[in-house]
């Protein structure tokens, strides 16, 4: 099977869609299928490139469209290269915010259809639009209505033959539009690695911050991967963490690591806030293999998204895959016009509730270096496509009608 992806950028861990399409994309070529990838709107190329990008010692042809060349002209380069490779299924990965800053990609399906060439397509829905919550503002409900027609304006072009998205929500957000879509369940971008995380990377940041060497087994570490939500509570986090940390004679220690928004003055503030609770440790960004390491270093995750949204977390799927309890404190996004089921939350993911009940610390398990998660995601995807009928699954009369 032949299979093309299109997302927004491929840029290497500067964009989360383009490193989950070049992961995947990866898997599929060791499973012997034929793969390549167009970025459609890459803002970090001033031109049309044509390069083979690596990912685990896997090759994939790529072609990088810069956001700054006319759309006519990004199709052409696009569909003369797509002649060179006649895939068999055309695949979209979906973030409205990827083909256009403001998330406002008019017509955005009129270039697509023109790129499939008679190719079935796969969408897949990273993100729908703004103003989905309960609580959503009127600008964002606005703003995410003129979204929304550019998503069904999208589906009613291309027809596609298989639909997914990976949290429930999303899900149910399609379904009220008539778009029957399915789960395929997120993956982490972050590869299993080997090395040590806490001679190497951790030990040295908690000696500068505690005034002195530290004894790995008197701490309890738990990580922040990535991008802090401004409604997540630190002191909240520490509340739930400490009382038992505190039972079991641990220093508790607050990691933030990997691309993150917070400016240092907001680090600054987290140290003076939480000195006598919690060291604060900032790790900084860092390749995708210390990244690795130090979560095989840590105790315990901590999810900074809300428990409905939880399964379109990319760091707290890193943060599972690699073994590590997850705590999730937050409960403050509900979806509008529609009652998601509960989400139960398994033996190692942990609202403050069930954490609170707890008669140990939890600790991470070991897990084999298999990567486990983008091979059962791969074997899906292909599962799907293997058995799509002819029937397309928008029906361009429904679409329009409920648009």
């Amino acid at each position: 099977m032949k299979i093309a992806f299109c997302c927004g950028s491929l840029e290497p861990g500067r964009d989360g869609v383009g490193d989950y399409t070049r992961r995947l994309a990866g898997e599929l070529i060791r499973r012997n299928h034929s793969c390549m990838a167009i970025a459609l709107n890459d803002a970090y190329m001033s031109r049309c490139t044509v390069e083979e990008q690596v990912m685990e010692e896997v090759s994939l042809p790529v072609l990088r469209l810069s956001d700054l060349t006319p759309w006519d002209q990004r199709l052409t380069e696009a569909r003369q290269w797509l002649r060179g490779h006649n895939p068999d299924w055309m695949s979209l990965q979906f973030v409205p915010f990827g083909f256009h800053t403001k998330g406002l990609c008019v017509g955005l399906g009129k270039y697509l259809a023109a790129l499939g060439a008679g190719a079935p397509w796969q969408v897949m829905f990273h993100e729908l639009w703004l103003g989905l919550g309960q609580q959503s503002s009127i600008k964002a409900r606005i703003w995410g209505g003129w979204q929304r027609g550019i998503v069904l304006d999208c589906l009613r072009r291309l027809g596609p033959k298989v639909v997914h998205t990976q949290a429930d929500p999303y899900r149910l957000a399609l379904d009220q539009l008539g778009i029957k879509a399915s789960i395929l369940p997120l993956f982490s971008n972050i590869p299993m690695a080997v090395g040590d995380g806490w001679a190497g990377l951790l030990e040295p940041l908690v000696a500068d911050a505690a005034g002195g060497r530290q004894e790995r087994s008197s701490l309890y570490l738990a990580g922040i991967l990535g991008a802090v939500h401004s409604e997540w509570n630190a002191a909240h986090a520490v509340d739930t963490v400490l009382p038992l940390a505190q039972q079991f004679q641990k220093r508790l220690v607050l990691v933030f690591h990997g691309k993150n928004n917070l400016p240092a003055e907001a680090i600054h503030r987290l140290k003076a806030g939480l000195r006598d609770r919690a060291l604060v440790l900032a790790a900084g960004e860092r390749s995708s293999r210390e990244i690795s390491q130090i979560l095989q270093t840590l105790d315990l995750g901590l999810a900074t998204t809300p428990l409905q949204a939880i399964q379109k977390s990319g760091s707290t799927v890193a943060m599972l895959e690699h073994g590590l309890p997850v705590l999730v404190i937050r409960d403050d996004w509900h979806l509008r016009g529609a009652t998601p089921g509960p989400v139960a939350p398994g033996s190692r993911l942990l609202t403050p509730q069930q954490f609170a009940m707890l008669k140990t610390l939890p600790t991470r398990q070991r897990v084999s270096p298999g990567d486990r998660g983008v091979k059962l995601v791969a074997a899906e995807l292909l599962a799907s496509l293997a058995s799509a009928t002819g029937q397309r699954t928008v029906h361009p009369s429904a679409v329009a009608v409920r648009s």
